[in-house]
């Protein structure tokens, strides 16, 4: 679980959609928010107005939240810079980087490189985009296991949302079977190991998981398809998908396609992507540490 959220808002309805989803979620796990805005640099007399309503447009969200949840430490600052490199200096393994998207079901022009896709693929630490939709009769968690590979931070962090709504785990596992030349195709035999070693591999995290937290409900789901589509399916109703990636880093990621990318074009649920390998810790620390520390206004 992180030890505290960073909501990236502009005072427009997306972002304030995210502040709502986050601060929920803050008041389950206890831990502080801080809301960030950051505006582009400039010199004119109109940036420093510009400056002046996003101080006001931060603080006044910042105060609606504190009314909604009286016992939440949360903190308003405005950094002057560029959106995408603030927050990334911000993220880290223990911190929720939280975003909004007007995106919702299909992918448009820009969806794949907005903020929340770009953050994603960017940032050390666990990156949750929300889009604009009802979270009243959405219930459960939602976690992609791919293969019988051990995703630690993407596990660890679904199983504690789960435990902290009180909300069932659906573990999904999905899997097709190989594309063949020719008219005999493959052997039912073949097929038949292939579903059993499929099966296998989401019982075993299915036990790994229920070790290491015994409180947590538990469910399975093997589905035939592809990762993607069957994600998409049990995410429908979820109050949140978390999925692992393997930090190619934006440009790999974006070439060679992800089920994580995938997922955040055609949105339909909160949706938090939690990085798989962490950057190396001597990178940027001196300079995360400060931004993660001051307060520019």
């Amino acid at each position: 679980m992180t030890s505290h959220t960073v909501i990236g808002w502009d005072g427009l309805g997306a972002s304030r959609h995210a502040a709502n989803w986050a601060t929920d979620r803050a008041a389950l796990t206890g831990e502080p928010v801080r809301i960030v805005q950051v505006i582009a640099p400039g010199h004119s007399a109109s940036d420093d107005e510009t400056l002046v309503r996003a101080v006001e447009s931060t603080e006044d969200e910042a105060i609606r939240l504190r009314n909604e949840h009286p016992g939440l430490q949360i903190r308003a600052d405005v950094f002057v810079g560029d959106a995408l490199r603030e927050l990334e200096a911000l993220s880290g393994e223990d911190v929720l980087i939280a975003v909004g998207t007007d995106e919702l079901g299909t992918a448009s022009r820009t969806s794949g490189w907005s903020l929340g896709t770009r953050l994603a693929a960017s940032c050390s630490g666990p990156v949750a985009v929300i889009p604009r939709l009802d979270s009243a009769e959405r219930h459960g968690i939602v976690l992609a296991i791919e293969g019988d590979e051990t995703d630690d931070a993407a596990t660890d962090l679904a199983a504690r949302e789960a435990i902290a709504r009180q909300e069932t785990l659906h573990l999904v596992h999905a899997w097709h079977q190989p594309v063949t030349r020719g008219a005999k195709g493959l052997n039912p035999e073949f097929i038949a190991w292939l579903a059993e070693t499929h099966e296998q591999a989401l019982t075993d995290a299915a036990r790994r998981v229920a070790e290491a937290f015994p409180e947590v409900s538990l469910q399975q789901h093997l589905s035939t398809g592809t990762p993607a589509e069957a994600l998409h399916a049990f995410a429908a109703s979820a109050s949140a998908l978390v999925v692992g990636t393997r930090g190619h880093g934006a440009v790999l990621r974006f070439i060679l396609g992800s089920t994580s990318h995938d997922l955040l074009l055609y949105i339909d649920a909160p949706t938090i992507v939690v990085p798989r390998q962490q950057r190396d810790a001597a990178e940027g620390a001196e300079a995360t540490a400060s931004r993660r520390d001051r307060t520019i206004v």
